[in-house]
């Protein structure tokens, strides 16, 4: 996990949201797609507890944190998705801003300014906003997401 963060900064392909960096006016309009796709895809099914989802979309060596709860392997994240759709808690709006994508071969960056809320049982609503960064790997013909670490 933290070659590939490594890696990522070696590249210098990390970048905060709406900096310039040259590889990333270089991704097309359809790769671009593919990628916030891929990221929409991965955040609903963690949001609703879809673990069959979430094992077909992220990489079997998943490393995923937070500056809150710590690390997580794929395992875990996925337990603590199901987990969160089983106390009964549901995503009630999701939005990213500022998306800055990097794409080096079969490897893409991106990170972002992201913002959701939830609701809770009973009816209590919570809004959570940080900063994203994620990466996806392009095999298979799909874009899998071996790491995510976010920020509050």
């Amino acid at each position: 996990m933290r070659a590939m963060v490594v890696v990522a900064l070696l590249l210098g392909v990390v970048v905060t949201p709406g900096q310039r960096q040259g590889s990333q006016s270089t991704v097309d309009a359809k790769t671009r797609a593919e990628l916030e796709r891929a990221r929409d895809v991965v955040w609903r099914s963690w949001f609703a507890g879809d673990s069959a989802t979430l094992d077909r979309v992220l990489a079997g060596a998943l490393a995923a944190g937070d500056n809150v709860d710590g690390w997580a392997d794929r395992r875990k994240a996925i337990a603590d998705s199901r987990e969160f759709a089983k106390n009964g808690s549901k995503l009630v709006k999701l939005e990213f801003d500022s998306t800055a994508i990097a794409v080096h071969g079969d490897v893409a960056v991106m990170t972002a300014r992201y913002s959701y809320t939830i609701a809770h049982r009973g009816g209590r609503q919570e809004t959570t906003r940080g900063y994203a960064v994620e990466i996806f790997v392009h095999e298979k013909g799909a874009w899998t997401h071996p790491f995510w670490h976010l920020a509050q």
